[in-house]
Parts: C-alpha cells; sequence; structure tokens
C-alpha cells in the first residue's frame, strides 16, 4: 500500500484530530483497511479485472460491513447492475453522500440494523393497526362475506 494523496493528521481546534483526504494505492482487499469501516475522507484504490470480481467475488460484498456504496460510470446500464448487486443500504452513483430526511437511511449487514428517516424510519418505532367500525344501525349479515 502506498499514499498517493494526503495522509496527515488535521488538527482542527476545538474538534480533536482529523485525517486529511487521503488516497491510497495497491490496497487489496484482505487489508484492514478495506475490511473495516472507515468514517473519513479515505479514499482505497483497489484494482479488479471485470466486475464480478469488483462485486461479488473478491471486493465489494466481501466485507461483514455494507453501510453505503459509490459506483461510478458513464453507463446508466452497468450504474443500475451494479447497485442492485451491492450488498450496501444505500448505494450513490456519480455523487458521494447525499441525504435527504425522506430517504430511508441505513446498511446491511453489521453496518446497522433498521432504518432512519423516510417512511421506513417511522416502521421502526410504530406499530400498525388496522381497526373497522360499522357504524349504521343495520344488522351486518354474514360477517365472513368480504365487502
Amino acid at each position: 500500500m502506498e499514499i498517493i494523496a494526503g495522509g496527515p493528521k488535521a488538527k482542527v481546534p476545538g474538534w480533536g484530530w482529523f485525517l486529511a483526504p487521503t488516497v491510497l494505492n495497491n490496497v487489496t482487499n484482505p487489508m484492514d483497511l478495506a475490511q473495516n469501516e472507515l468514517f473519513g475522507p479515505v479514499l482505497s484504490v483497489i484494482r479488479f479485472s471485470d466486475e464480478d470480481e469488483a462485486i461479488a467475488i473478491a471486493i465489494a460484498n466481501d466485507s461483514p460491513f455494507g453501510l453505503a456504496a459509490g459506483v461510478w460510470t458513464h453507463n446508466v446500464n452497468v450504474a443500475h447492475r451494479v447497485a442492485k448487486r451491492l450488498d450496501a443500504g444505500t448505494v450513490w452513483i456519480n455523487m458521494y453522500r447525499a441525504l435527504h430526511f425522506a430517504t430511508p437511511f441505513g446498511g446491511s449487514k453489521l453496518s446497522g440494523y433498521g432504518r432512519e428517516n423516510g417512511m421506513d424510519g417511522f416502521a421502526e418505532v410504530t406499530k400498525p393497526k388496522a381497526i373497522w367500525i360499522e357504524s349504521s344501525d343495520e344488522a351486518v349479515g354474514e360477517p365472513f362475506v368480504l365487502r
């Protein structure tokens, strides 16, 4: 592995220590930095020969985590195909870290349970129930006939 950009710690007064934006080259998937979630501005360059290797066989889905993924391509068919195959709670295409309160957010595998935001976020804290009331004065008739 080699640092090709960034790398030093950046001191932000009053906020602690942060890593400057960093690009790491020659990373392999078995490395700790490829197998763990890094919450920092770090890009790991892992080379692959084809789409299957990149997604299912050796890289993207070969991790115990699945919070989010990013896909960069000019081919919309590739973008949809790859996004569908990635085991991640969020997939951004040709962008990264876009969020909206109405869009569910959460990971898969060890990257989280459930979803925040959107209707899926409400589902985590609600228990739906259906209640039907006949309010007319007339008898209902056969109780097991669908109305």
